[in-house]
């Protein structure tokens, strides 16, 4: 017992190595394990992500007759879970007579962790057909889940439901709360929460800083940040990354810099890749494009693809097409296979009306096996998910929405919209150029939500991938003529529509 007892005091404290001498020991002397030895090797085995000594410990355990309480039963669990491998923990899982809130959480927490979280929700529904109550856990897991899924209506629900069994004042529900919020597009309902909650954590701080950033709110961002230093918190590595954000947002050089250079070094954080990755999108979106080549030159870092594309965008964006080539060469160089890569390099091509450039990088993705994702939109109407392909006409009601497409152009052409035939791909007519641009996917979502949304709501609409600049600038102007406020998250970031503006301040 006193080797058991050694061994569960080592691994909560992250001596791994010890307990791992200390489970040898055990074996070789032949120690008989209780539920407590079990509980404290089997958390040695997800601490370590070994799923072969996990696997040789619950085979053990078998061979031995080992009673698999709850305890023990949620251990083994956990261990699969931690060691990436579901369809084990699914198994023990679903062999359980006795399955408590613990198992079933244990359980969501392992589909959350993997990303799946459309099983983590579906769980949910099987374990209050059980009849077992939810914890604060269950309901931090379920928010995190819905959050991961960008399903607003349904983490509303949730929400709702949290307040029901009394823990909306917990802090693990008011942190996921937040991030649900944000990451579905509801920045008001994040920023409720955040005011009401009694507790505070970094993790609180750092969800409604990137929160923030991420919808483009850079101001409320760093004012944020004041409130978070004034409150005594202290900062760590991700709440900078939300600051430095913040910063490129609102064009905010000299202050990044200090924030990088100064501020992060007061509180002991070494900059990473992000941090790094930020002061580049700052200098990028300031059109300071040599400035911003010049520090990834100078930087002792391991740079990314992704960073090499925020200067590339930047590149498009202010219109420095030669620059944008010869960085496109370079990141193709680096990363042969990256798609953002290619169509950014496309496009530097047609608004050059390098046609033969254009067909030079589709062959070459041919070549290369390299394709690109089609342009998908989807909105969510009373509680049913509405997906939308450009110009594919598969929604049933495709026709009516093309008309509302129609005269939503049509209505914004006084205003000065004029068809960004530019962000066409191809060397056709400007006449088919319109005609291409008309129903991009986003542009349809928007006129389905205009259609059958009520009056007074915001539309939510999300793309996977960059919105173009043209759907960029109609839904600016739809906003305007309708008076409606519209959310669109794309690849980038969130976008709010309102008035004719958007909080990207046309950059993105």
């Amino acid at each position: 017992m006193l080797n058991s007892e050694r061994n569960s005091s080592f691994v909560p404290h992250g001596h791994l190595s010890e307990g791992i001498e200390v489970l040898r020991r055990m074996v070789d002397e032949g120690l008989s394990w209780d539920s407590v030895t079990c509980v404290t090797v089997l958390g040695l085995c997800a601490s370590l992500r070994d799923l072969k000594l996990g696997l040789e410990i619950h085979g053990n355990m078998l061979r031995n007759g080992i009673e698999f309480d709850v305890y023990v039963s949620g251990a083994i669990v956990n261990m699969y879970g931690k060691c990436h491998n579901i369809l084990n923990a699914r198994n023990v899982f679903e062999k359980l007579q006795v399955r408590n809130v613990v198992l079933w959480t244990a359980m969501m927490a392992n589909y959350f962790q993997r990303g799946y979280f459309e099983d983590a929700l579906n769980l949910f529904t099987k374990m209050e057909f059980e009849d077992i109550l939810p914890n604060e856990f269950t309901f931090a897991i379920l928010l995190n889940s819905t959050a991961g899924l960008s399903m607003l209506r349904h983490g509303e629900a949730i929400h709702a439901c949290a307040e029901k069994y009394g823990f909306k004042d917990y802090l693990i529900v008011g942190n996921a709360l937040i991030n649900m919020y944000c990451k579905s597009g509801n920045i008001k309902a994040a920023k409720r929460v955040f005011s009401y909650m009694v507790y505070r954590d970094t993790i609180t701080w750092n969800a409604i800083i990137c929160g923030y950033s991420h919808h483009g709110l850079g101001k409320e961002a760093l004012i944020t940040f004041q409130d978070m230093l004034t409150a005594a918190e202290c900062p760590n590595h991700i709440t900078f990354v939300g600051v430095l954000s913040a910063c490129s947002h609102l064009g905010l050089v000299e202050e990044g810099f200090y924030y990088l250079n100064q501020l992060m070094k007061q509180f002991a954080i070494e900059p990473g890749l992000e941090h790094y990755t930020c002061i580049v999108g700052l200098l990028s979106k300031a059109g300071r494009l040599d400035e911003a080549e010049n520090f990834m030159r100078s930087q002792p870092v391991k740079w990314d693809v992704v960073a090499w594309r925020v200067l590339l965008n930047a590149c498009l964006v202010h219109r420095s097409y030669g620059f944008g080539k010869r960085v496109a060469d370079f990141v193709l160089n680096l990363a042969p296979s990256d798609v953002g890569t290619y169509i950014l390099l496309s496009n530097i091509y047609a608004r050059t009306k390098r046609w033969d450039g254009v067909s030079k990088i589709r062959k070459l993705m041919q070549e290369r096996n390299i394709k690109k994702e089609p342009g998908v939109s989807w909105i969510e109407i009373r509680n049913i998910t509405h997906v939308f392909v450009s110009d594919d006409g598969k929604h049933p009601e495709s026709n009516k929405i093309y008309e509302k497409v129609k005269e939503l152009l049509a209505r914004i052409k006084p205003l000065g919209y004029v068809p960004d035939t530019a962000a066409v791909l191809h060397d056709v007519e400007d006449e088919q150029k319109e005609d291409y641009l008309s129903y991009h996917s986003e542009k349809m979502a928007i006129a389905y939500g205009l259609m059958k949304a009520p009056i007074e709501a915001p539309l939510h609409v999300f793309k996977n991938l960059r919105m173009c600049d043209d759907c960029h600038s109609a839904i600016k102007l739809i906003s305007k003529v309708t008076n409606r406020v519209m959310i669109v998250r794309d690849a980038n970031r969130f976008h709010h529509f309102q008035d004719g503006q958007c909080s990207c301040a046309d950059y993105w």
